[in-house]
C-alpha cells in the first residue's frame, strides 16, 4: 500500500473519530435536558471522573454521578433545563483517547424557587474508545460567568409546559 493512500486513510480515521466525539457531546446534552438517565449512562464509562459547578460536585464512578443528576433534575421537581454546546476544539491524543474543549451555555429554571440560573462556562473532557465507541471519560467545567434571576422580582413572561407558566395560587 502507498504512503499516500495509508495517510489518507488514516486522516479520515482521524475526521470520522472527531465527528464521533463530537456527535458523544451532543448526545450528552440532549441526554441531559430530557433527563434520559439510560442515555447519558451509555455516553459515559464506568470509571467516569466528574467535577461541576467550579469543582462543587466531583464524582469517581458512574453510579454516583447518574445518582446526583437524576435526584437533581428530578422532573417532579418542576425544572426545566437545557445545555448548548459548541466550538470545540477536540484532540486526538492515541487511537483510544481524545481531550477536548467546549463552551456551553447553560439555562436552569426551577419553578420551586422561582428563579432562573444562566451560566457561560468552558467544559474541559477526556475521551475513551472502548468497544468501538467513544465515552465520556472525564468531564467538568469552568465558569466564565453564572447569574440566577429571580423570577418574583421582574416581569417575566415565558412559554413552555403549562406547569412553569402557571400563576401560583
Amino acid at each position: 500500500m502507498s504512503d499516500e493512500l495509508q495517510t489518507l486513510q488514516r486522516e479520515i480515521r482521524e475526521l470520522k473519530n472527531l465527528e464521533a466525539i463530537k456527535t458523544l457531546k451532543h448526545k450528552y446534552f440532549r441526554a441531559m435536558t430530557f433527563n434520559d438517565h439510560d442515555m447519558i449512562k451509555e455516553t459515559l464509562t464506568e470509571d467516569v471522573v466528574t467535577s461541576y459547578s467550579d469543582g462543587e460536585y466531583v464524582f469517581e464512578d458512574r453510579e454516583k454521578l447518574l445518582t446526583f443528576l437524576i435526584d437533581s433534575h428530578d422532573p417532579k421537581a418542576q425544572v426545566i433545563a437545557y445545555w448548548m454546546a459548541g466550538m470545540p476544539e477536540i484532540t486526538l491524543t492515541s487511537e483510544t483517547t481524545a481531550t477536548g474543549i467546549w463552551a456551553m451555555y447553560h439555562h436552569f429554571y426551577s419553578r420551586a424557587h422561582e428563579i432562573v440560573d444562566e451560566m457561560f462556562v468552558y467544559y474541559d473532557d477526556e475521551y475513551r474508545l472502548e468497544d468501538g465507541s467513544w465515552r465520556i471519560s472525564k468531564t467538568g467545567y469552568r465558569r466564565v460567568i453564572n447569574q440566577i434571576l429571580n423570577r418574583r422580582d421582574m416581569p417575566y413572561k415565558m412559554k413552555a409546559p403549562a406547569w412553569a407558566v402557571a400563576q401560583k395560587g
